[in-house]
């Protein structure tokens, strides 16, 4: 990997670490401070209207942008292109403001009495909105400072830092003087903290770039407003995006309909946790894959970063279900409050950790390769297999559907699952067809943890397994402590072997990458 993506990703990551951590204390306290009604509101409900906001109005044309090289070699051919890319820039902002319309308008007309009765509600959902449009406003900074070379990571790294930090920050701390003054509610908390989240991206930003070209870029005569390569990759993966939001988004929509307001906040909390993890690693990881595969999608190198990203990824599959079963009862007094563990939580988290985050690893860095490889023909290929993908998330529910032992969330969490393994199976096919243009091969076996490993790790699962079963930890802080330890031990000792067996490819991948 060149030096640039490598700092990238160390930059990314840390970005992520220590926002996430701050912001994962904040949020500790913050399930103490409001109840689980306004945290379903505000976690499931106002952030699903944002995401749905930002996801489609700028996901397409962001990754058509970041897969637009400037290649022209004639200085007026080159300007014009970036003339062209920043006026495409432009566009996630004014899409935002349709799509938020069009959003808010079906969120409204199904939202039930309960819901829109909470205090400061519609004030709260507005202030959500305007975050969700000045994210999408400062759409060509973020664009430019990618494409910037070097790309400027520092001001990203402030920028959606500050953010979060920001956003933690201002929602505890109006939460708590909301309920000293007697004004406002926590539900206008999370709004104000939301937005002024939103207010420290687009200050820094700003601070960096100026405000020229951010929400309209001038047309000279004769100039075609838009590239029609870069139009048409973008038209093809907005209809993508359409598909994969729905997808992606499907259980916490069914959660928002069918389930109570405490149990959205106990579903909420708990995919709070386990994206935690995502968050921190994945995010960045797949934005740095994405980067570096787009500058060289057809390199034999590309491949070899490829199948080691994918490998590692799928030791998850391996440690989550081993480790996590027998210590998570013994941890989740610590990570829920005592007016949580009555709700779906528990379970919800459970199910959360040891099968989705696996699946939406590999996903992940699959589906970042796919982005940067797939020519348009093939991006509507993909949409077939999404929605082949929705009719597997469907068909899960409805095999479910008298089913007695999961309650309704996890449900969903397991079809969303099985829905997520169509997506991966269509991702890897189509690295392995790339790997084969590219005199290479993608082969299942290399993709899965060596023998040495499985063993480790299935040793390890049965010895915690045994420990918890004699329920030592259930009588005392001592007794839980030593079941974390031991698991803690197990859990390094299985890293190490991961490490032993990954060592040579890890060295030579990064070999190829210096030369």
């Amino acid at each position: 990997m060149s030096t640039s993506a490598l700092l990238t990703a160390r930059a990314l990551i840390l970005l992520q670490l220590l926002s996430r951590l701050l912001t994962f204390g904040l949020n500790q306290a913050l399930v103490r401070l409001a109840p689980p009604e306004v945290f379903g509101t505000a976690a499931i409900q106002f952030d699903l209207i944002c995401s749905t906001t930002l996801f489609l109005s700028r996901e397409g044309i962001r990754n058509a942008l970041l897969r637009s090289p400037i290649t022209p070699h004639s200085g007026k051919d080159k300007s014009s292109r970036r003339a062209q890319d920043r006026r495409q820039a432009t566009m996630p902002f004014w899409l935002g403001i349709a799509v938020s319309a069009l959003t808010v308008t079906i969120y409204l007309t199904r939202l039930p009495l309960s819901t829109s009765r909470q205090k400061d509600f519609h004030l709260s959902l507005a202030l959500y909105v305007v975050s969700a449009l000045l994210e999408l406003g400062i759409e060509p900074h973020y664009i430019r400072a990618l494409r910037n070379d070097p790309p400027k990571i520092r001001v990203r790294v402030q920028a959606e830092g500050g953010m979060a930090i920001t956003r933690a920050v201002t929602t505890v701390g109006c939460v708590v003087l909301f309920d000293r003054l007697g004004r406002g509610g926590p539900l206008l908390a999370f709004a104000v903290g939301q937005a002024m989240g939103a207010v420290w991206l687009v200050g820094r930003y700003v601070l960096e770039f100026g405000t020229e070209g951010l929400l309209w870029s001038s047309l000279d005569m004769g100039e075609k407003r838009f590239n029609d390569a870069t139009t048409s990759l973008a038209l093809a993966n907005m209809r993508q995006s359409v598909v994969k939001h729905v997808l992606t988004e499907a259980d916490r929509i069914a959660v928002g309909i069918i389930c109570p307001l405490e149990d959205q906040g106990g579903y909420a909390i708990a995919m709070n946790y386990g994206s935690l993890v995502a968050r921190i690693i994945f995010q960045p990881l797949e934005e740095t894959l994405l980067l570096h595969f787009s500058s060289a999608p057809t390199s034999p190198s590309s491949i070899r970063l490829l199948t080691l990203a994918v490998r590692l990824s799928a030791h998850l599959l391996l440690l989550l279900p081993a480790f996590l079963p027998p210590l998570l009862p013994a941890l989740i007094s610590l990570l829920l409050p005592r007016r949580y563990l009555s709700t779906s939580a528990p379970e919800i988290l459970e199910i959360y950790l040891k099968a989705y985050i696996p699946l939406l690893s590999l996903n992940g860095i699959l589906e970042a390769y796919h982005a940067a490889t797939a020519t348009p023909a093939e991006v509507k290929t993909q949409i077939k297999w999404m929605i082949a993908s929705s009719f597997g998330f469907v068909g899960a529910l409805v095999v479910n559907a008298k089913s007695v032992r999961w309650q309704t969330e996890a449900t969903l969490i397991y079809a969303s699952c099985i829905a997520m393994a169509i997506r991966i199976i269509y991702a890897l096919l189509h690295a392995q067809r790339r790997a084969r243009e590219c005199g290479s091969e993608l082969r299942v076996g290399s993709i899965a943890p060596r023998k040495a490993v499985v063993v480790v790790a299935a040793a390890s699962g049965v010895l915690i397994r045994w420990l918890a079963g004699k329920a030592r930890w259930e009588n005392g802080w001592k007794g839980r402590g030593e079941l974390i330890l031991a698991g803690a031990v197990l859990g390094l000792g299985t890293l190490g072997a991961v490490g032993l067996s990954e060592k040579r490819d890890v060295q030579e991948v990064w070999r190829v990458k210096k030369e």
